[in-house]
């Protein structure tokens, strides 16, 4: 089903498999995706996949697969998967969807990186620290994300904090990190993480 939204610029299409529509997550797949707008330039099409997969007769385990065509017919695929969704809250329903997406982002920024002209981006230094922002921590599978001052979502995992503990940071906190030299599985990642004393945005 395609979704038209005033405040959404990326053309995004939702199917759901194995299970009813549901407006809820509808809601949450259009604000998700809207985290892909300032990549829309790059992108022509999202399909996003909502699947139940019944493989025990009293529950099921929720699959979300966001697919990102690009420019010259390549498709980028990301998906992520949770516990059995009819045993959870809203709010564990949402965090697969939200971590598909974030995934989706950092294969998007990859692309682009690899094959547009980087004088039109704020690139990374390749060494030394940078500033960014803490954007998501999620103690629970022990990684985080921030946003570089260029726009950029990195992901970083809980041994890249430096000087304290990952349940000490919070959005909106500012951080310094060192981006990694090799990307991770989810794509681009940061090391050396470290809160700036009395960095805090609102």
């Amino acid at each position: 089903m395609a979704v038209n939204d005033a405040d959404l610029n990326v053309p995004v299409d939702i199917a759901f498999h194995g299970m009813e529509s549901s407006d809820h997550l509808r809601h949450q797949v259009i604000k998700q995706a809207r985290k892909l707008d300032r990549l829309r330039r790059h992108i022509t099409g999202v399909r996003v996949v909502l699947e139940a997969d019944h493989k025990q007769t009293d529950k099921a385990t929720l699959h979300c697969k966001v697919e990102v065509s690009v420019p010259g017919a390549d498709t980028l695929v990301a998906q992520k998967e949770d516990r059995p969704h009819e045993a959870v809250m809203h709010a564990d329903q949402y965090s697969v969807i939200n971590e598909a997406f974030e995934v989706a982002v950092r294969r998007v920024e990859s692309y682009v990186d690899k094959h547009f002209d980087h004088h039109h981006k704020q690139p990374h230094p390749a060494s030394g620290q940078a500033r960014g922002t803490i954007t998501r921590v999620d103690t629970e599978r022990g990684h985080g994300m921030l946003e570089t001052q260029g726009g950029q979502s990195l992901f970083f995992q809980d041994t890249a904090v430096k000087g304290e503990t990952l349940s000490d940071l919070e959005p909106g906190m500012e951080v310094t990190y060192a981006l990694a030299a090799a990307e991770g599985a989810y794509g681009p990642e940061a090391k050396e993480v470290t809160r700036v004393v009395g960095g805090k945005t609102d």
